[in-house]
């Protein structure tokens, strides 16, 4: 079996775990979570940053070991987005849309200069460039807003028609709704469709921060791609099989920090005049300069970009210190609103993974450094009492893993009682609706005229946002306000009256 054969059955084996990862159910999740996740490039690294643990330190080590050895291969065997582009580049081959593959020049300006901006911003507490443009994370949402609720619907569709038979055995489930936050990630995976149809690895090598770093790291990587200029006759078949078009058949020079580790070259080559083996430099001379001279052009960039951190307006427009007077209600677990925000790739796992479907995708409710990461929407479901689902699988440690007995009494905000809106407050009419599904007993009844008044008690609220959902007025008569740094619940004591035993009555007995 040949290495491109190897590269293919694991990529899609890779592409297979992820798609379990998002849809797959809790259990699958949380597992595939902390053993698929450690290897990716971008939760590993931020997980160090804010909770470091053991697997993720030694995945991350070894992405760059393996990287400094073999190269990037990370971007054809463990990443993601690299495996959906193979499959559109396969799939658009098979029906005549795919052209042949040729030389491009590399855009070191683009590339050298997002990369410098996405350290810059993520530095400065901006996870915005990041976000957008992390692969796994990208990969993630595409799965989360497509291929969940396409195969949700089909399930349920499935599950409608059995009932037409009297099979009872499956109950239908529930899938993230795409709002016009789903036209963000739509957007790239049409810009990505086009770039995999008509340039192969155009996004690897042009936007993806992940792929321009590991380029660099490959420049001086042990095993590089090489072409024998005296035994090769350019018959460009090379050329024309390079996903990333690194492949100079001029000047007989592959670009390493391009190439893809795809190995479609050796195969290819009916001469095999192309070798992977170790070199210290098979790229030559003349392409190592002019990549050099891209990266320290990039680095002027970044460089120029760290300047914006001593400008007070533009830390607030990237920061979320006045994203707005309302900021959204952070999951349990994320500690604090600065720590989400400061922590997530939005990769929207929670939001696949929760089964209320709370947790739903923001905007610019944190502001622009926190696009599209999840907050707590009480306008569609609420925090079920016994979950911690979204702790557990999440893998940049944004939202912490709790115990359940943490979680329920973790505070994310407070409930506010609006008794000039409330039914029972206006109408004198009973509802208690709230009270009902209140999990904490935050709040209670006081009986006036056979009408119960609901009463509140903050001290023991955690902010579910149960009976946020379970009031029927409009607008909502309770509401849950965040915490900005959450906090500890009180634990709720029931009053207990004494009971006075009555004494047995005295009898008299002759004697």
């Amino acid at each position: 079996m040949n290495l491109v054969k190897i590269r293919i059955i694991i990529s899609l084996l890779v592409f297979t775990l992820f798609l379990f990862l998002f849809w797959g159910g809790e259990k699958l999740s949380v597992f595939l979570s902390s053993t698929l996740l450690p290897f990716q490039f971008v939760p590993a690294l931020i997980r160090i940053l804010t909770k470091p643990a053991a697997l993720f330190v030694f995945g991350f080590v070894l992405i760059i070991i393996v990287s400094l050895i073999f190269g990037r291969v990370y971007c054809s065997f463990l990443c993601p987005l690299g495996s959906l582009q193979d499959i559109i580049i396969a799939l658009s081959g098979k029906i005549g849309w795919r052209r042949k593959h040729s030389f491009q020049k590399p855009h070191n300006w683009l590339r050298y200069c997002v990369l410098g901006l996405t350290i810059v911003t993520a530095a400065m507490g901006s996870m915005s460039f990041l976000n957008l443009l992390d692969p796994y994370s990208l990969a993630g949402r595409m799965i989360t807003q497509f291929v969940q609720p396409l195969f949700v619907w089909i399930y349920n569709t499935a599950v409608s028609l059995m009932k037409n038979f009297n099979i009872y055995l499956f109950s239908k489930e529930t899938a993230y709704l795409p709002t016009y936050v789903w036209l963000v990630t739509l957007g790239f995976f049409i810009l990505i469709l086009i770039m995999s149809v008509r340039y192969g690895r155009l996004y690897c090598n042009t936007l993806c921060p992940v792929g321009t770093l590991l380029g660099l790291i490959s420049r001086v990587s042990l095993l590089k791609f090489g072409i024998d200029q005296i035994r090769c006759y350019e018959c460009v078949r090379c050329e024309g099989v390079c996903k990333a078009g690194c492949i100079d058949p001029q000047t007989a020079i592959i670009d390493q920090s391009r190439c893809v580790n795809c190995f479609n070259c050796l195969a290819a080559c009916p001469q095999s005049v192309i070798s992977y083996s170790p070199s210290l430099n098979k790229t030559g001379q003349s392409d190592w300069s002019a990549a050099r001279r891209g990266f320290l052009i990039g680095s002027v960039a970044a460089a120029g970009s760290a300047l914006f951190m001593f400008n007070s307006n533009i830390r607030n427009l990237l920061g979320t210190a006045h994203a707005s007077q309302s900021p959204p209600i952070t999951p349990p677990g994320s500690v604090s609103l600065a720590h989400l925000t400061q922590s997530c790739s939005a990769c929207h796992l929670c939001v696949s993974a929760c089964p209320t479907k709370v947790i739903t995708p923001s905007f610019l409710e944190y502001g622009i450094g926190g696009l599209l990461q999840p907050l707590m929407n009480y306008s569609k479901s609420f925090c079920d009492y016994e979950c911690t689902v979204c702790g557990r699988v999440c893998p940049t440690g944004a939202i912490l893993p709790l115990s359940l007995e943490e979680k329920k009494f973790t505070q994310i905000g407070t409930v506010d009682l609006l008794k000039e809106k409330c039914v029972v407050y206006v109408d004198k009419n009973n509802c208690g609706a709230c009270g009902e599904v209140c999990p904490t007993h935050t709040i209670s009844f006081i009986d006036k005229g056979n009408v119960l008044y609901p009463e509140t008690d903050i001290q023991y609220c955690i902010g579910c946002g149960a009976c946020e959902k379970a009031c029927p007025t409009t607008p909502k008569s309770i509401v849950v306000r965040p915490n900005l740094v959450h906090k500890k619940a009180a634990r709720y004591i029931a009053k207990t009256f004494p009971v006075q035993q009555k004494k047995a009555p005295q009898k008299d007995f002759p004697f």
